[in-house]
């Protein structure tokens, strides 16, 4: 929403806030690495903390920013702050939901963050009309220490350090996750768990992963590109106000909130989570030719409301496809490099060739082309990751039927 503004005052070129925005996720990338490796071998609740206060700093330190430089640097530890709460956070859901309830969890978790945006942008934007984009800063990184507050009183790293947590759903909640352990060794009848290095081998040395990684590239390398961008895009492209520009994109984060929601429960009632990714995948890729089909803003707004419904349907269900395939042990470094390096670089690629497209053509068209052309290409990876998640999933349950019995 600032951006606009900022390279007015600083006199920066589409190109180089490109550069600026994407500086977040170097940033980011770093923080994700080292939040990954954390939350598999550190205490979640204390590292998740310190990190969250930094995101509250650095989001009041942009507002003092004078110079390009400067900004540069409050992004780069603006991202280094958010990437390393976010996987930690992540794996908690894995210690807490039920595996057959992980896709609507994940659905609510993904979708409050649509919602923040979606009641958070309008007020940004006032704020920025009212105000200044300075002002803004500082007023919305006060605001956030209540999160710090919340976290920090409701929140811990497993249901046994609970004390407000039955011993019955204890009990439950550890015998059913010992149940969807994966171990990778079909030869073995027991469910031991591996070690942090033996995980990360087995990990890394999965072709499946890393056709996962790829994918998570084009389709959250959108997701992050939207986030950059999008609010730009009204403001420069359809000649909006920052407050208008707000309010467009309200309905729009709704619907990435529902379609985070419902992909998470329909993932669950199906069981299968790459299916989920593939259709929405495909779903995505329409509306984001349609931006530039239909110029009206009611049209504009109908597009990225369907572009952003199908786009976090896709993203909420990596995080679970990844607690489904991977052992618990490594979660973390599973995610930091899917969603820290992969997606992050998605995260840097994007918002720089918006930026260099827009300064040689004077639009968002071919930017936001060659988006659609990535989900192209990740709908066709996630297609042999349909057939492998079947396949895990029956090793589930063969395992589990001799206990049954």
């Amino acid at each position: 929403m600032a951006a606009p503004y900022i390279s007015a005052e600083l006199g920066l070129t589409a190109t180089e806030m490109g550069i600026i925005l994407s500086i977040f996720y170097w940033g980011y990338m770093i923080g994700q690495v080292a939040g990954g490796i954390v939350s598999d071998k550190y205490n979640i609740r204390k590292w998740t903390l310190i990190l969250y206060l930094t995101w509250c700093v650095t989001t009041l330190l942009t507002g003092i920013c004078r110079t390009a430089g400067q900004l540069a640097i409050i992004r780069f530890l603006f991202g280094f702050g958010e990437g390393a709460v976010i996987n930690p956070v992540t794996k908690l859901q894995n210690h807490w939901a039920f595996p057959q309830e992980r896709g609507f969890v994940n659905g609510i978790y993904v979708s409050s963050g649509y919602i923040g945006l979606a009641f958070g942008i309008p007020i940004v934007g006032w704020l920025i009309s009212t105000f200044d984009w300075r002002t803004m800063f500082y007023i919305t990184g006060s605001i956030t220490l209540v999160g710090v507050f919340v976290f920090w009183r409701f929140v811990y790293d497993h249901p046994s350090d609970h004390p407000r947590i039955s011993e019955e759903e204890k009990t439950a909640l550890k015998d059913a996750l010992k149940k969807d352990r994966v171990n990778y060794d079909p030869n073995k009848p027991d469910q031991k768990p591996v070690s942090f290095l033996g995980g990360t081998k087995i990990l890394f040395s999965d072709w499946t992963f890393w056709v996962i990684c790829t994918a998570i590239f084009f389709i959250l390398g959108v997701y992050f590109t939207c986030f950059a961008w999008i609010p730009g895009f009204l403001v420069m492209e359809r000649g909006l106000s920052s407050v208008n520009s707000g309010l467009s994109l309200t309905v729009p984060y709704l619907s990435a909130a529902a379609g985070a929601i419902i992909a998470g429960y329909i993932g669950d009632k199906i069981n299968s989570r790459s299916a989920v990714i593939i259709l929405a995948t495909i779903f995505t890729i329409p509306p984001i030719l349609g931006l530039f089909y239909f110029k009206s803003i009611e049209m504009t707004v109908t597009m990225l409301c369907l572009m952003f419904f199908f786009n976090a349907a896709a993203v909420s269900k990596f995080m679970v496809i990844t607690f489904d395939l991977y052992p618990p042990e490594i979660i973390g470094v599973a995610l930091a490099v899917e969603i820290g390096l992969f997606a992050g670089f998605g995260g840097i690629v994007g918002p720089v060739l918006i930026g260099y497209t827009y300064d040689l053509t004077g639009s968002f068209f071919a930017g936001f082309a060659t988006m659609a052309a990535g989900m192209a290409v990740a709908t066709a990876m996630m297609i042999p990751i349909y057939f492998f998640e079947r396949n895990i999933k029956k090793q589930k349950i063969l395992k589990i039927i001799p206990e049954i019995r």
